[in-house]
Parts: structure tokens; C-alpha cells; sequence
């Protein structure tokens, strides 16, 4: 019976840990609206748009949740070692959205609806504009 809570007891914080937002992500996949509100691309908007994808290169971006409501998220250019742009930012955290606030006000600036959030990934879109979607998955 001991065991059997303790096991109890240990799967719940396990369980618990892995629900976490604290730590660091990286951006794999990011959508926009971009697709939707021109309709079908022509010959050359694909060539373009080919082209500007190609620029991007791998540059990973990171998103850095801490456990006080800061974060910050970082881009690296291709080929450099540390991040070339941070920014800071406060967030709230709830079961089901992630609510990011002004520095000064406090007040919530973006809110992104929580799709899916395990132990190594987390899928968000944002509340406003459902085409704008953000897969991350855990770094640290």
C-alpha cells in the first residue's frame, strides 16, 4: 500500500513537471496568414517566395520561459555562435493560453491559445488570427 502512493505520488510530480512552460524552446515550425488572404500565388510569387525562404537559412529561434513570468526570445544569424537580436518580454501562463504583456502596464499584448503542451513540445496559434501558428519544441 506504501508503494503504491508513493509510486502515486512520484507519477503525479512527474506528470506535473512535464506540463511545465519554464525553459527553453525552439522554434521548428511558425505559420502565418500570409498564404490566406492572397489567395493562389502566381508563377513568380512562388519563385519569390522560394528565394526568400532560401535567405533564412537554418538560423535557429529560441524562446526562453522562466519561471517568474520573464522570457526572452533569441535569433541567430548563419554561422554566429550568439544571438544576434534578444528581446524581453513578461508572459502569463494558464492551462489553456499564454498571454503576453507590456513591459510597464502589464497589460496583455498577445494572447496565443495553448493546442498541445507535453514534455518536448508545445503547439500554439494565436487567439486573434488562427492561420498564425507556432510549434516549438524543448531545448533545456
Amino acid at each position: 500500500m506504501k508503494s503504491l502512493l508513493v509510486s502515486l505520488i512520484i507519477l503525479s510530480a512527474c506528470s506535473l513537471m512535464a506540463q511545465t512552460l519554464t525553459g527553453t524552446w525552439q522554434v521548428v515550425k511558425q505559420g502565418n496568414c500570409m498564404g490566406n488572404e492572397f489567395g493562389e500565388p502566381s508563377e513568380t510569387e512562388e519563385e519569390l517566395l522560394e528565394s526568400m525562404s532560401s535567405l533564412a537559412g537554418n538560423a535557429p529561434k529560441t524562446m526562453t520561459f522562466n519561471a517568474d513570468g520573464s522570457g526572452e526570445e533569441n535569433w541567430r544569424s548563419r554561422g554566429k555562435k550568439k544571438a544576434t537580436a534578444k528581446e524581453k518580454f513578461l508572459y502569463r501562463y494558464t492551462n489553456e493560453a499564454l498571454y503576453f504583456l507590456d513591459k510597464k502596464s502589464r497589460l496583455i499584448t498577445d494572447t496565443f491559445i495553448i493546442e498541445d503542451l507535453s514534455s518536448s513540445s508545445l503547439k500554439i496559434f494565436n487567439k486573434d488570427r488562427s492561420c498564425e501558428r507556432v510549434e516549438l519544441v524543448r531545448v533545456k
